[in-house]
């Protein structure tokens, strides 16, 4: 027996299929959201400093996105192929597409990765003093995202600094 979708024929033993598919997708994904919130739980636990605990919610927040938008591309991808899309040649193309933004946005691939390193890393968090050695700027941490990091001194004036362009920091709040 055959369905018609839009001018498609799609059989129904092809789209029961494609729905089982799609259901075990769904079901893999949420389980490894529940694992991911377990893991991230315990290590960002009520005995961990609150920079730890921050550090760890951002790297939770990133991965959960990451995974969200990995399922739902192959769900996409499974929905195009019931339709009779040819996935194959979807795919190249997307990964055409892809090179093409990755040298597009490198700039912000770059700061997205450096701020991945600085959070990973602990290199510094909000509320440390901190001196940019490129021009001497000397103030609080005030934000730290995935692009930018701001830094406030104590004439409230702020300094928004590209992630990737951070090169000579000097973390004041820490000693050796």
């Amino acid at each position: 027996m055959n369905l018609n979708f839009f001018g498609t024929e799609i059989s129904v033993k092809r789209l029961i299929n494609s729905a089982l598919y799609i259901l075990f997708v769904l079901i893999v994904y949420l389980i490894l959201k529940r694992i991911l919130r377990i893991v991230f739980n315990h290590a960002g636990g009520k005995k961990a400093s609150a920079s730890h605990q921050q550090r760890v919610k951002t790297i939770s927040k990133m991965l959960s996105s990451i995974l969200k938008y990995v399922f739902l591309i192959i769900i996409l991808l499974v929905v195009l192929a019931v339709f009779g899309v040819n996935v194959t040649s979807l795919l190249a193309g997307l990964g055409i597409l892809t090179a093409i933004l990755g040298l597009a946005f490198q700039d912000m691939i770059k700061d997205f990765i450096a701020g991945v390193a600085i959070i990973a890393e602990d290199q510094f968090g909000v509320g440390d003093t901190v001196i940019v050695q490129a021009d001497g700027f000397k103030g609080v941490v005030t934000e730290i995202g995935l692009k930018t990091t701001e830094v406030r001194d104590e004439k409230g004036n702020v300094k928004i600094m590209a992630n990737h362009n951070i090169d000579g920091l000097i973390n004041c709040s820490r000693k050796s």
